[in-house]
This record gives C-alpha cells, sequence and structure tokens, in this order.
C-alpha cells in the first residue's frame, strides 16, 4: 500500500465499520445479550470472518459471481437468511442470563465467523476498499495482509464499541421485560437493514 494511503484506508475502516449494518446490530444485541465479555468470542468471529472476506476479495473469487448469471441473487436470498435468523435467535433470547454458559455456546465465535461472508456491506466495503487503497501491481497475499492490519487497527475497536453499547444498555435496564422490548427493537432494525440491502442489490 502506497503511504499516502495508510491514513485515509484507516479513516475508511473506521467510517465504514462503525456506520450501523447487520453486523454492528447484530454484535450490539449480542453485547445485549451476554454482557460485554460473554459477547467477546462472537465479536472476535466477527473480525475473523471479515478477514475471510477479505480473503476470497484479494485472490479475485468474487469475479466468479459477476461471471454465473443468477449467482448472486441466490447468495444474497441465503446470506439475508442467515441475518434474519440470528435476529430472530436474538428476539426470542432470554436477556435474565447475560453469562449463562449455554448462550455464549449458542452466539459463539463460530457464530460470529459466519455474519461477515453473509454481510453483503462486508462484501462493499472489501472491494471498494482494494479497489482505492491497494497497490494492484502487489502480490494478492500482502494486499490481503495489509489490509488485515488495516481493519484491526481501524476497524476492530469499532466492532468492540457496538458491543460494548450493548452491554451498557441492557445493564441499565433493570425490568425484564423492558430488556425484552431492547432484544425485540434490536433484532427489528436487524431486519430492517438486511431487507434494505437486499431489495437494493435487488434493484441495482
Amino acid at each position: 500500500m502506497p503511504i499516502e494511503n495508510i491514513i485515509p484506508a484507516l479513516i475508511f475502516a473506521a467510517v465504514m465499520s462503525g456506520t450501523p449494518g447487520p453486523a454492528n446490530m447484530i454484535l450490539m444485541a449480542t453485547g445485549a445479550k451476554l454482557g460485554f465479555r460473554g459477547a467477546f468470542p462472537f465479536t472476535m468471529g466477527v473480525q475473523s470472518g471479515f478477514f475471510l472476506v477479505l480473503a476470497v476479495t484479494a485472490f479475485g473469487v468474487t469475479t466468479l459471481m459477476k461471471g454465473v448469471p443468477g449467482l448472486a441473487p441466490v447468495i444474497t436470498v441465503v446470506s439475508s437468511g442467515y441475518l434474519l435468523y440470528l435476529a430472530w435467535k436474538i428476539a426470542r433470547s432470554d436477556p435474565g442470563s447475560l453469562s449463562g454458559e449455554h448462550s455464549v455456546d449458542a452466539l459463539g465465535y463460530l457464530k460470529g465467523l459466519i455474519v461477515h461472508p453473509m454481510n453483503p456491506k462486508a462484501w462493499l466495503m472489501a472491494t471498494t476498499v482494494f479497489a482505492q487503497f491497494t497497490n494492484q501491481s502487489s502480490p494478492a497475499w500482502e494486499q490481503w495482509a495489509v489490509m488485515c492490519v488495516v481493519f484491526i487497527i481501524g476497524g476492530f475497536p469499532t466492532n468492540c464499541m457496538w458491543s460494548w453499547g450493548g452491554a451498557k444498555i441492557i445493564s441499565a435496564i433493570q425490568s425484564r421485560q423492558k430488556r425484552l422490548i431492547v432484544n425485540g427493537v434490536l433484532a427489528v432494525l436487524t431486519v430492517a437493514i438486511v431487507a434494505y440491502m437486499g431489495i437494493s442489490q435487488v434493484m441495482a
């Protein structure tokens, strides 16, 4: 990556990772359900999943979607379905046991790992960052490694902030009924964002 692109790339990573999207809504809801520490494995999984998206983008596998007609809508439907499944799981979860062992297993590292590969926003971020900030003459593995570092520094802290924010919101609410309402609202917001991004892709 050219030196002059480092700061803009870090800003891009922070802004894009910090703006509302399916992953951040789910991170906030997971923080509300498990607390910040309990949700940390899930948060780590989400970050690792984005490294997978960066790898696929860097090595050019995304050209397959452009070359095979009808593949992109199928992927959109499948990915949206998974994110909606997580939203449903959050909406029906019991917020009374934030650190239960079963809850941590149910929303742990592996569940988080799949979030970004199923997230249309993540693919948009990855393709944009490679197009705008990398040296295309560099080896793909080098571009990928640099972008992983960029998103660890610029993006991971903002992901943690969403999870931390969810934990703080739910910890401030003593009523179990109101906690259930918060979970439901976060789930509805997730559904709305997933639907918006899915419709945008279909209409594009």
